[in-house]
Formats: structure tokens, C-alpha cells, sequence
């Protein structure tokens, strides 16, 4: 019997888990960005975030990464740091009354934007829904890069962006969920649009890489030694 029949850690959708936490945290700061959810409230939301989009991704990317999926553990893992650190820093700065520049962010920024640049080539092999969270997630770092980098009036656009990534991670937390309770596709995620590489394939390619690197050193060795 395979150990995902009777590892019950198996049947936990972590991706989704790990989506939800986002969709909170998002969506809270989102609403915060836009106006809608007033700032002085401004400890609590710190603490909603932390949680949320910090420790619940972090818990749900690890499990993932030890029992399920390498690249969605990873991202939700690296993810919830990024929120961890910001929301930690934030409650420190609300508590202890520290004040750090805005350009301190920057190379965490820049850096997660560059990651979730290329987690839009690597989920464009898993499906649209994904693919076009990363597309938002990529576009929401890149203006929060310029924000502090030269204070771009951008915040606004920024809660936009953080409204639609909790949007999007909430859609497809809840469609995963639902299309794998009745097994229909009833909520539709949208279909990869790069195919995914078969495993044995790729192996077979690089074998036969491999054999013609050993057959031109044997040859080259051969007439060396012929001549």
C-alpha cells in the first residue's frame, strides 16, 4: 500500500489552506490601502496580517513542501516569510514606537518581485488561475518596489493589486476545494498554458545526452591513441 493511502497528511489540501491565510491577509490590507478599513486600526490589522499571510503560509508551504508539492510549498512558504517580516517589523514599529525607512524594503521587494516573476512561468505549467494570481502578485511588488525606491504615489494601485491577488487565492482555494469534493470541475481553474514536462521523458533525454558525451570522449580517446 502506498504511503499517500495511509499518511492522513495526504488528504489535507495545504494549497488551499495556504490560499486562504493569503486571501485574509490580502484582502484585510487591501481594504486598508483603498480606504475602506480605517488606519487607525492599525495594531490589529498588523496582527490579522502576520497571522494570516505570515504564519498560516509558512505552516501550510512546509507541509506541502515535506509531503505534496515542491513548488507550491515553496512559494507559500517564501511568501509567508515576506509577510512575517513585514507585519512583525510593523508591530514592533506600533509597540515600541521604531521608525525604519521606507528604503530598507527595497531589496526584499525587489528580490520577491524577480521570485514571483518566475513563479508565473512555473504555475503557467498548473493552470490559468494560478498563473494570473502570479501575473498580480508580480505587477503589486513591482509598483510597491517604486514605492520604496522614490515614494511613488502608488499606494492606491497597490491595494487594487492586493484586492485582487486575495480575490484570486480565494477563488481558487475554494475551487479546489469544491472540484475535488465532487470531482466535476464545477468551479473552473482554467487549463495550464504550458504543457508539463514528463518526468520520464526528460530522464530518457538526459541519458541519451549522457551516452553521446561518453561516445565522443571514447572516440576522441580512440584516435589519440590510434594515431
Amino acid at each position: 500500500m502506498s504511503n499517500n493511502s495511509t499518511n492522513p497528511l495526504f488528504k489535507i489540501d495545504v494549497l488551499s489552506v495556504g490560499l486562504f491565510g493569503l486571501a485574509v491577509g490580502a484582502l484585510t490590507l487591501g481594504f486598508v490601502q483603498i480606504g475602506f478599513i480605517p488606519a487607525k486600526d492599525s495594531m490589529a490589522i498588523s496582527i490579522i496580517c502576520l497571522v494570516f499571510g505570515g504564519l498560516v503560509q509558512i505552516l501550510a508551504g512546509l507541509v506541502d513542501i515535506r509531503y505534496n508539492d515542491q513548488l507550491g510549498g515553496t512559494a507559500l512558504t517564501m511568501y509567508g516569510f515576506f509577510w512575517t517580516t513585514v507585519f512583525t517589523v510593523k508591530i514592533l514599529d506600533l509597540a515600541e514606537g521604531f521608525h525604519w525607512d521606507s528604503v530598507l524594503y527595497f531589496p526584499m521587494v525587489m528580490i520577491y518581485c524577480l521570485f514571483s516573476a518566475m513563479m508565473i512561468y512555473l504555475t503557467a505549467h498548473k493552470n490559468f488561475t494560478l498563473c494570473l494570481l502570479h501575473v498580480i502578485i508580480t505587477c503589486t511588488f513591482a509598483m510597491d518596489t517604486m514605492i520604496k525606491l522614490n515614494n511613488a504615489p502608488l499606494e492606491l494601485y497597490v491595494g487594487i493589486g492586493h484586492l485582487l491577488i486575495g480575490s484570486l487565492a480565494l477563488y481558487h482555494a475554494m475551487g479546489t476545494l469544491v472540484n475535488k469534493f465532487d470531482c466535476f470541475g464545477t468551479i473552473p481553474l482554467g487549463n495550464a498554458l504550458l504543457p508539463m514536462r514528463n518526468e520520464s521523458t526528460g530522464l530518457q533525454a538526459a541519458m541519451v545526452g549522457t551516452m553521446e558525451i561518453v561516445e565522443m570522449v571514447d572516440a576522441t580517446t580512440h584516435s589519440k591513441s590510434s594515431s
